[in-house]
């Protein structure tokens, strides 16, 4: 019997590992897992931004106590150095002069200078932009680094960073007998009580807060700010940032072993806690930026510059941001340091 199939019906169908030639997968962005939300720097540039000339900013204070003594012995007259205000005086009375010292040699916060250099081929982003801009993927992972550079350089920068004791008041500091819990951050908003805003604590320390509240039968509040929920504490929002160190005891391994088992964080280990009040129209804590590099959404605050070709045909681009912060008065940061 003749056979009528097809002549090229013995040969297999297209397979998936030969139809893959003609298919490319869909391909993300760059992806650099470090990054954080940087929260404290969403809350400074909405709330607590102040773009600055000259490179630096001065904190001019007036002179006078700012004890926030408990015991007043006057309770009729407030204390105070040059400053006078007379009441329930009948006519005729010589009302008294105030006179707003200066305090001699104000402090003068510098911005700090943040960089970093882009080598990219020349050919490249000609050559290899297909799915996405080879030099807008390499500006955008360089500044995420410098993001993050710049949040830690608000709390842990050795002069102006809000971790510093020189920038806390002894009586706005004290360190804990414990750990992170409701009568920690209580505390620290009776010495902060002055219209705060934020606490700020690690993600770890956050987690054994609520650890703690639960413990007491408390039920946290949750408030909503920049479209995501925050755990918040007598109405402010506690605010997490992996920049608040975790700081592992001189124990060290002879410690680990006494953390519970949930526990990813050896006992003994210690951090801090915040609490800010932002603002300069509230004397708290301002992040300074420099005034007119201001640039688009798409790298906020870094300013790109185009280097040059060097004679290997490689581009160097230059980014910049300029950082720093202020605390402009006593009573706008106030620490807490706590143990696990």
């Amino acid at each position: 019997m003749p056979d009528d199939k097809p002549a090229g019906s013995a040969l297999p169908p297209l397979m998936s590992d030969r139809a893959r030639i003609l298919s490319s997968p869909t391909q993300s962005a760059p992806i650099w897992s470090p990054r954080s939300p940087r929260w404290i720097l969403e809350f400074f540039r909405t709330q607590a931004n102040v773009p600055v000339e000259g490179g630096a900013y001065q904190v001019n204070q007036v002179e006078d106590d700012d004890k926030n003594g408990l015991i007043q012995a006057k309770p009729l007259h407030l204390a105070s150095k040059t400053l006078n205000a007379v009441h329930s005086h009948p006519d005729n009375t010589l009302v008294q002069t105030s006179v707003g010292l200066y305090a001699q040699s104000p402090r003068e916060i510098k911005l700090e200078t943040v960089q970093s250099i882009v080598k990219i081929a020349n050919r490249v982003p000609a050559l290899y932009s297909d799915n996405h801009d080879q030099l807008q993927a390499q500006l955008n992972v360089a500044s995420e680094f410098i993001c993050e550079t710049v949040e830690n350089l608000v709390f842990n920068h050795s002069d102006h960073g809000l971790l510093q004791d020189k920038n806390i008041p002894e009586r706005m500091k004290f360190k804990a007998d414990g750990a992170a819990s409701p009568d920690v951050l209580d505390e620290l908003l009776a010495r902060a009580w002055r219209r705060p805003d934020i606490f700020v604590m690690h993600p770890e320390t956050l987690t054994e807060f609520r650890k703690q509240a639960t413990g007491k039968g408390l039920t946290l509040e949750t408030v909503d700010v920049f479209g995501s929920p925050f755990t918040a504490w007598r109405g402010l929002p506690i605010v997490p940032s992996n920049k608040l160190h975790l700081k592992a005891s001189e124990g060290g391994s002879k410690n680990a072993g006494k953390a519970s088992k949930m526990s990813r964080v050896p006992a003994g280990t210690s951090t801090s806690i915040l609490l800010l009040r932002l603002g300069e129209s509230k004397q708290g804590v301002v992040h300074l930026s420099a005034k007119g590099t201001e640039t688009g959404p798409r790298l906020p605050s870094i300013n790109v510059e185009f280097m040059g070709l060097s004679d290997e045909a490689v581009a160097r681009y230059l980014l910049t941001t300029y950082s720093a912060v202020a605390v402009l008065s006593a009573g706008g940061l106030a620490r807490a340091d706590v143990t696990f």
